[in-house]
């Protein structure tokens, strides 16, 4: 039986995208309805799309710029490239939906985003009729008939907002994953891709058809014993009282230094147990601090939870990224033939595994081989579901994306 699904990818070092995506669609030996693209901010992210999208005129495009590219073409994190995945096949549908003025309108542009793309989904039911057939109630509980990928700007601080506005749209039973685009670390501008360019956006890809589809999150931190507090004053992301005592101070005791270094707030991120039944810790990461003696974090921290500084190491990281990968492919039904895997990467994460010597395309070759495409980025922030189903906005975290080249009736 043909596989569903034509995937192809491709890659350019030198900014190249229509190059990337004519190699893509060579891979791919049909139309391209789908390109995902992640590029570097070093190059006009006008010019990228406007070749991409010359390349593969009838494609629904999504993406960003990053604070690093990844690859299989590489087998390595990089920085200054283009990569292109190309999807095609007549049972794949998507559509594409963009909310913006993220930074200010939150929660209206995610519902903005959700009802463009939704509304201009080209819906086949009698897809999912037919791979409903010959499954039992348990395989049909655990069917997605959509799901939904969300690139919103990793410097807008809107992240909970798209979601929020979003969820109230597409409700709570159609998986969201995702990441937030950077800017290598300059910290002034990103760009999304959303069937145009953006900034201060955030753009919704939804794929349906009958695919074989699964996501998963997951993080690579264990608690230090003895260290942690009590957030006994929070608003958003900013926390203002630990123990009842100024943020900041509290958090110098903890670490025993005089000052909260970006080094050191990399490495010791806090994690706090997720209020839903996973019991899973989520991890956030200190972005600032503030002359009030008051922490700004890269993402919300509930008023009331305990939290433990965390760390890692070369073992956990390696175990935890397998865990999540095997729990991706776990969701989408273990298809036998994986068309492409997606990777969400927080920057720090690239970070830890730089400085502990780890490779993740060694784990992701050793569950899938080293002949499934490959594409992700390096985020300012990850979206995903916990095990529980707590859908947030994560930090120091890989969110996973497998596209399964198999349609959920087999």
């Amino acid at each position: 039986m043909k596989p569903p699904l034509g995937v192809g990818i491709g890659l350019s070092d030198s900014g190249d995208a229509e190059a990337a995506a004519r190699d893509a669609q060579e891979m791919a030996g049909e139309k391209i309805t789908l390109a995902i693209v992640f590029s570097s901010s070093t190059y006009d992210p006008h010019t990228i799309y406007a070749d991409l999208a010359s390349a593969v005129p009838e494609a629904n495009i999504i993406g960003c710029t990053t604070a690093g590219e990844i690859c299989n073409l590489a087998g390595n994190a990089l920085s200054d490239s283009v990569a292109v995945l190309g999807i095609g096949g007549k049972r794949i549908k998507t559509a594409v939906g963009v909310g913006e003025n993220l930074s200010q309108q939150g929660e209206k542009a995610g519902m903005e985003a959700a009802q463009a793309a939704y509304t201009s989904l080209d819906f086949d039911p009698y897809t999912l009729f037919v791979g409903m057939m010959h499954k039992t109630p348990l395989d049909l509980v655990k069917m997605k008939m959509f799901l939904n990928v969300i690139i919103p700007d990793g410097l807008s601080l809107g992240e909970e907002n798209f979601l929020r506005g979003l969820v109230s749209v597409v409700g709570r039973n159609s998986p969201i994953i995702g990441g937030s685009a950077g800017d290598d670390l300059n910290l002034k501008k990103t760009y999304q891709f959303g069937n145009g360019v953006y900034t201060d956006s955030g753009v919704l890809g939804v794929i349906t058809g009958g695919i074989k589809l699964g996501t998963a999150i997951g993080n690579s931190y264990v608690p230090i014993p003895g260290k942690g507090a009590a957030v006994t004053k929070s608003e958003g992301r900013v926390v203002y009282e630990f123990n009842k005592r100024p943020a900041a101070e509290v958090m110098k005791e903890l670490l025993e230094v005089d000052e909260l270094t970006f080094d050191l707030n990399a490495q010791r991120p806090l994690g706090f147990k997720s209020v839903d039944v996973s019991n899973e810790y989520v991890i956030r990461s200190i972005s600032t601090e503030n002359a009030d003696g008051s922490l700004n974090f890269f993402s919300e921290i509930p008023q009331g939870v305990y939290f433990n500084v965390m760390e890692t190491n070369k073992q956990l990281l390696e175990e935890r990224f397998r865990k999540t990968l095997q729990k991706a492919c776990s969701d989408a039904g273990n298809p036998s033939n994986v068309g492409a895997v997606v990777v969400f990467n927080c920057i720090y994460k690239h970070l830890a595994n730089a400085r502990c010597g780890c490779n993740d395309f060694e784990v992701i070759w050793d569950e899938l081989g080293k002949e499934v495409p490959v594409i992700g980025f390096n985020t300012y922030g990850e979206q995903g579901s916990t095990s529980g189903g707590a859908v947030g906005h994560h930090n120091q975290t890989s969110s996973l994306l497998i596209i399964g080249n198999e349609l959920v009736s087999q």
